[in-house]
């Protein structure tokens, strides 16, 4: 009777830790996963429409820049991000789509800050050292001869009266100074690249003072004449070109802010895999 109810036992015992040991194996792998591999993101907004639509799933390869690995874990209000980035196979080209951590996480548009839940998803337009524009509502990168984009959409930008932009309060680009700068017509600028040295005037001064200063931590100096960038920073736009709150209005994106890039995604009511960087080449 003892010698039963000691296997009894025994059993219950190891049955409770064969299933703990599942259970913590599959959060473990849950982890590696998502911080090595890829993790997932809902689209919120029509921003990227019409690739994306609100409600559709997308999946973020993390391998292909390589994975962010946190080396603190203080996220507070305002703490600024520390993290490297594990060895990646490829980098991030004009035409990706990308999930990344929102530059003005705190809605704050004069300066740069970290929020690790805040996050966008857009269309890459211009990496670092690529000079980047827009002419009759038409992105363009100097280093690319195709279309980045639904060009379909930045046609409809193109012929869109002026004053329904005026009256969205969305007609007006960075830098707000230069005021034949729009929504339709914009640029040139030049992404800011790790270890490029661009000259400082009443112009780029405005336009690169939130980078100057993320980097720097101080207000920018009005007495410097030319500055050298520590990091890599990208241009994002969204594929509603009419309807997207995106780089054209808030500046640029640091390179560690950026999770990973859209391999592709399933609609909310169907499961349906897109390869998005397609779309950039019709």
């Amino acid at each position: 009777m003892r010698q039963s109810v000691k296997r009894i036992v025994s059993n219950i015992f190891r049955f409770l830790l064969i299933f703990y040991l599942s259970i913590l194996s599959l959060f473990c792998i849950r982890v590696i996963t998502t911080v090595f591999f890829c993790d997932s993101f809902i689209i919120p907004t029509s921003s990227m429409a019409p690739s994306l639509l609100p409600g559709n799933k997308v999946r973020v390869n993390k391998l292909l820049m390589g994975g962010r690995i946190y080396t603190r874990f203080d996220f507070e209000n305002h703490a600024p991000l520390s993290c490297f980035r594990m060895p990646g196979f490829s980098e991030v080209n004009p035409g990706d789509v990308i999930c990344f951590n929102n530059p003005h996480g705190y809605d704050d548009n004069s300066k740069i800050e970290f929020m690790i839940n805040n996050v966008f998803c857009k269309r890459v337009l211009g990496t670092p050292g690529d000079r980047i524009g827009a002419v009759d509502g038409h992105c363009w990168n100097d280093r690319v001869l195709r279309p980045i984009g639904v060009v379909q959409e930045q046609e409809k930008l193109r012929w869109m009266f002026d004053s329904v932009f005026i009256w969205r309060q969305c007609y007006d680009v960075i830098p707000l100074s230069r005021s034949c700068w729009n929504i339709k017509n914009w640029g040139p600028l030049t992404v800011p690249a790790k270890g490029l040295t661009l000259p400082l005037d009443d112009f780029t001064r405005q336009l690169y003072c939130q980078v100057i200063e993320f980097e720097t931590g101080v207000p920018l100096d009005d007495t410097i004449t030319e500055y050298t960038f520590l990091q890599n920073y990208y241009f994002a736009v969204g594929d509603n070109a009419m309807d997207s709150y995106d780089s054209r209005y808030w500046g640029f994106i640091p390179e560690d802010f950026i999770i990973g890039i859209v391999a592709g995604h399933r609609n909310h009511d169907q499961r349906v895999e897109t390869e998005l960087t397609q779309i950039s080449r019709n």
